[in-house]
């Protein structure tokens, strides 16, 4: 890790006057080396459509472990971070981002069961990162009775209580009659 700010400048600076290909070259190294790396390559280089589908393959390997393919508790927070970093509010449906976004709260069991160990980091990624993306993709969404019905799904079943600050600060992307509609 690079730990102070004077330390990052100066990295920064000498790799900004590297070679291109050097870079890249690196950076296919690291992606070939890490599963996160990769992630984040796969991310830098595909279409919106490939990133739908790059994020479901990754809900779908969490939400479908078995013995022999378990993931462990850091491997699914990694996951879950680069997950989210694939979906663009700007350049997606809004609909569909909801729905995407379902998909990601629902991996919570998965997450929480899989370490004790990172209970923090969790709560983190769903009540900080997952909220600020869902309110991104509300804030768009043109059908508030959909952004309502989406809400309701996920706190049915809110048994980590990961999802509880969709309920608490609905207001932030909803209407005062869709907040309403949401407690009713």
């Amino acid at each position: 890790m690079i730990g102070t700010i004077e330390e990052h400048k100066r990295i920064r600076g000498i790799l900004m006057n590297l070679e291109k290909s050097t870079l890249v070259d690196t950076l296919m190294q690291f992606a070939g080396e890490s599963q996160s790396a990769h992630m984040l390559v796969m991310s830098l280089v595909s279409s919106t459509t490939e990133k739908i589908a790059l994020f479901k393959q990754n809900i779908h390997a969490i939400t479908h472990q078995g013995r022999r393919s378990s993931l462990s508790g850091e491997q699914i927070l990694d996951m879950l971070h680069r997950s989210l970093e694939l979906l663009d509010p700007e350049t997606m449906d809004p609909k569909e981002g909801l729905a995407l976004m379902a998909s990601f709260y629902e991996t919570d069991s998965w997450a929480v069961e899989s370490t004790t160990e990172l209970d923090w980091e969790f709560e983190l990624v769903f009540t900080d990162d997952g909220f600020e993306k869902f309110a991104d993709f509300a804030l768009k969404c043109s059908d508030p009775d959909f952004v309502v019905q989406v809400v309701k799904q996920l706190l049915s079943n809110d048994n980590y209580c990961m999802r509880t600050k969709l309920l608490d600060e609905a207001s932030t992307f909803l209407s005062e009659e869709g907040v309403k509609a949401l407690r009713t």
